[in-house]
């Protein structure tokens, strides 16, 4: 589900801009820089041309400037607790040059029109177009990705992120992609820094991270959907990967719990 909450086509900032929000923002925003800009990503530093993307989830750090005379972009906002916004399917805080930038500001300025439109299927035109600027999203990622060299790999990683509530287990996912378990358990980790199984579990915290911001399911509902077979396994895993309970993170950081304080 997404819910927009404003699209501008246009954004126009005198030289010498500079964004920094070190605690990010409290929802979901995608930037599309329409001049030369200088992105920070922790503690690199990245010149990306114009028709550079980066998509920044809700509190993460966000750090850019312009570079020459005036600064122009578009971004949109929005909250979503929708499954393909997980890594690696799109990917956090990196820039990633656009594969088709005209058709893609075609899709936002359709989108922008619906957002002020009220005609009685505004809501479901403008959640299929923000499920097509995903796709767009995913699909210049993975056209710029190096880790593609591999698209089986590629293809297993995306299944595990849009799938967090599958059974995964090493036999089951070395099958998928014809490689031997102990095989596949080298070429993973090499290729992602990360091994198989603690993929699985990252993905799951954070799809487990987006229900709890952003939905009032109960936490035995999420523990279902994130794959777990009890509480306790749950709760324990999600604990050691982000220093809170999931009550406690849902206390901090829910989307339902701001709008109502505001």
């Amino acid at each position: 589900m997404f819910q927009v909450r404003y699209v501008v086509l246009k954004d126009v900032f005198e030289e010498g801009f500079v964004r920094n929000y070190q605690g990010g923002i409290s929802v979901w925003l995608l930037v599309v820089f329409k001049t030369k800009t200088r992105v920070y990503i922790g503690e690199q530093v990245e010149e990306c041309p114009p028709e550079t993307f980066v998509l920044y989830p809700p509190r993460y750090p966000i750090h850019y400037e312009g570079m020459e005379g005036e600064h122009r972009e578009a971004w949109i906002q929005f909250a979503s607790n929708d499954s393909y916004l997980v890594e690696p399917f799109v990917p956090f805080g990196r820039p990633t040059p656009l594969i088709n930038p005209y058709d893609f500001e075609a899709i936002m300025r359709v989108l922008a029109y619906e957002n002020i439109a009220g005609y009685c299927s505004r809501e479901s035109s403008m959640e299929a177009l923000m499920r097509l600027i995903v796709n767009k999203i995913h699909d210049s990622y993975l056209e710029q990705n190096e880790v593609c060299t591999d698209s089986r790999l590629t293809r297993l990683r995306s299944e595990i992120y849009q799938h967090p509530n599958w059974d995964w287990n090493i036999r089951m996912m070395s099958e998928r992609v014809f490689i031997s378990e102990s095989r596949l358990h080298t070429i993973y980790k090499a290729a992602f820094h990360i091994t198989c199984m603690n993929d699985v579990i990252m993905s799951r915290i954070q799809y487990a991270q987006n229900l709890l911001e952003c939905t009032e399911k109960s936490i035995s509902e999420i523990a279902v959907d994130c794959g777990y077979h009890g509480n306790e396994h749950f709760c324990r895993q999600f604990k050691e990967k982000t220093g809170l309970t999931p009550g406690q993170y849902r206390e901090k950081n829910s989307l339902f719990k701001r709008a109502n304080e505001e």
